[in-house]
């Protein structure tokens, strides 16, 4: 189990380069999907279809699972081929983003490599959280694969500060 780094954005801190890297990410988004209206000869109908089809091209949503417990928040995603270092967490009071990006290289030092379907690999999800969170208390691990983010409930730990 490999620990992966948790960067904690305070306040609605509209600067941080993750942030923006969203930001940037969604018009390339929305540039790929008009190119693909446009291309369909701009007829009205199929805007969602447009955008979906944009999103699969520019990154790809892992499949995750968020349960919730009395205290906190368990978010688990798929991430096959990653590594810790290869995957930012940003941990904000309503949200959690998560983005990677892995390259493929050819392990074997000796032969030829005649096919070969492994590429970069670019993820992005930005889960919203049902409730607050103390971004101050939210860890990551990577395991095989999978990648596992707790995240502490706000109210949960003033009330534990509060009882201390």
């Amino acid at each position: 189990m490999a620990p992966v780094n948790v960067q904690k954005i305070q306040g609605a801190n509209q600067s941080h380069p993750l942030l923006q890297e969203m930001n940037d990410l969604l018009n390339s988004v929305q540039t790929r999907a008009f190119e693909l209206f446009e291309r369909r000869g701009g007829s009205a109908g199929n805007d969602v279809g447009d955008w979906l089809q944009a999103e699969r091209e520019v990154f790809h949503f892992p499949e995750m699972e968020l349960a919730e417990t009395e205290g906190e928040f368990q978010l688990q995603l798929a991430l096959p081929g990653f590594d810790a270092q290869d995957i930012r967490v940003a941990a904000l009071a309503q949200a959690v983003i998560v983005e990677g990006k892995a390259a493929h290289q050819h392990q074997h030092s000796n032969g030829t490599v005649h096919l070969c379907e492994f590429g970069d690999r670019r993820v992005f999800r930005l889960v919203p959280l049902p409730k607050p969170v103390d971004v101050d208390h939210v860890s990551a691990t990577l395991d095989k694969g999978l990648l596992e983010i707790r995240a502490a409930k706000a109210e949960q730990r003033k009330g534990k500060k509060a009882a201390a």
